[in-house]
């Protein structure tokens, strides 16, 4: 099976959304799905979980705008998980390798998901 999915040109797209946005939104429904369908089996039900919750998102939301914040809110959520995920593994190989009296070469500190800055100021003309 082929492995990129045929998207209409920027310009096409555009078209289809000032002129037909059913077909437009057809297509995104078709894409979703050949692109479901190219994943494997054993992911299949996961995916289509997911993209049955961000169509519910979308149909939940007042305006366009309002749907990509959410989504997009959605999105860092999910990331903020897998990153505080990754971070207690690795956590968790750094205590079981010190046990084991070997070298630690990743460090992790509570502070280091802090974000810092530092704020300038400019002279004012």
């Amino acid at each position: 099976m082929d492995n990129v999915l045929d998207l209409p040109d920027f310009e096409q797209l555009v078209k289809l959304a000032q002129e037909d946005p059913e077909a437009l939104e057809s297509l995104r429904k078709n894409l979703c799905e050949a692109l479901i369908q190219q994943a494997p089996e054993s992911y299949q039900q996961r995916l289509r979980g997911l993209q049955f919750k961000i169509d519910m998102e979308r149909r939940r939301a007042k305006t366009p705008m309002a749907a990509c914040i959410k989504l997009s809110s959605l999105m860092q959520d999910s990331f903020y998980k897998l990153r505080t995920a990754l971070n207690e593994v690795t956590g968790q190989q750094m205590a079981a390798s010190a046990q084991a009296g070997g070298a630690v070469n990743v460090s992790v500190s509570a502070q280091s998901n802090k974000p810092t800055a530092r704020v300038l100021s400019f002279p004012k003309r």
